[in-house]
């Protein structure tokens, strides 16, 4: 079980510095059209889903791992078993149905630029982002690329007008240059001219390390916020539990045992104020009667099986009474991770 939670958080818990495949070859998504944040979620369960392998993320892990919203993976996980997953050893693991062909044309989309923030705070959309790591792509892989945005629509199937504003983007944030291949003109006219796609990759690893390191620190407070909570639903628990069996036994008794013990708080009062205002004798008066009814108490509960030790909490650690803290305020050691209670 330990080795199985490693694995998963190693997989889908932290880190950004990953990839998915995008997969261009025709058809592979067969012939439903899928949405940008669609094949994000399908690609994050392909990309995983290797080998025989299982895609091993919850719903919130996708969400936070691909920045795709929780009501979006849920929408779309449906659409994707649909299409050639099924569920694996639980409900939160994905395995292909049957061996897809093996893909003849695709790339990787680093993970970190679903969460980049370049010069101007702006905050790229999927298909934004595919479109980018297309072009990062292109330019690692062939030398002296040249192509048109026309052609980056029809190899991506997006929009060519999403293509040609996501380039203006690009060009408007100086992470990438358009050189015109025809020399008439001194720049593309349209998303018909063929242009070479220059990046500035200055930029684009100085964004990488600063996302990266950003995530990081994010991920770092996201651990220590998610360790309280799991302290807190701890002790909770650990109260409820504690608390349990004098609930039952206070409904079972029900109305004749709170006017016993409602009798007895009275009484309390009387004798707090009674010594308070030095009316001695009063007090031992009303001493008297609070035992009279204590007796009867004890008496009620003996002849239902109980004892007054019933009345109050059981709880485990008799340090902190199952609060988490001791009297100094310091954190009590009885506290143990998630995986019982």
């Amino acid at each position: 079980m330990a080795t199985n939670q490693t694995r998963k958080l190693n997989r889908s818990g932290n880190s950004h510095a990953g990839n998915t495949i995008r997969v261009i070859s025709h058809g592979f998504y067969g012939s439903e059209k899928l949405s940008a944040l669609e094949r994000a979620v399908f690609n994050a369960l392909y990309s995983f889903a290797q080998k025989g392998a299982a895609a091993d993320f919850t719903y919130s892990e996708i969400s936070r791992r691909y920045n795709i919203s929780y009501a979006t993976v849920a929408r779309v996980i449906p659409k994707c078993l649909s299409l050639c997953f099924e569920r694996g050893e639980n409900q939160h693991s994905y395995k292909l149905k049957e061996i897809l062909p093996a893909p003849t044309r695709y790339f990787y989309i680093p993970d970190w630029l679903r969460f980049a923030k370049f010069s101007s705070g702006t905050d790229l959309t999927n298909d934004q982002i595919e479109v980018l790591a297309y072009i990062i792509h292109q330019n690692k892989t062939l030398r002296n690329w040249t192509t048109t945005q026309a052609s980056i629509a029809r190899s991506l199937k997006i929009a060519p007008s999403t293509v040609s504003g996501a380039v203006a983007l690009f060009e408007k944030l100086n992470i990438l240059t358009l050189t015109c291949t025809d020399p008439t003109h001194s720049r593309c006219v349209n998303s018909y001219d063929r242009a070479s796609f220059n990046l500035d990759y200055d930029i684009l690893n100085k964004a990488r390390l600063e996302t990266l390191q950003h995530l990081k620190a994010l991920s770092h407070a996201a651990r220590d916020a998610n360790a309280r909570s799991d302290r807190e639903r701890f002790y909770a628990a650990r109260q409820s539990l504690a608390h349990e069996h004098e609930q039952k036994v206070r409904a079972q008794l029900g109305a004749q045992l709170e006017n016993l013990e409602r009798q007895i708080g009275l009484l309390e009062k009387q004798i707090a104020q009674a010594q308070h205002e030095r009316r001695m004798q009063t007090v031992k008066e009303i001493y008297e009667r609070r035992k009279q009814i204590k007796q009867a108490l004890h008496d009620f509960l003996a002849d239902n099986g109980y004892t007054e030790a019933d009345l109050e909490p059981r709880f485990i650690c008799p340090d902190c009474n199952d609060t988490g803290w001791l009297r100094d305020g310091k954190p009590c050691s009885c506290y143990t991770p998630p995986g019982g209670i």
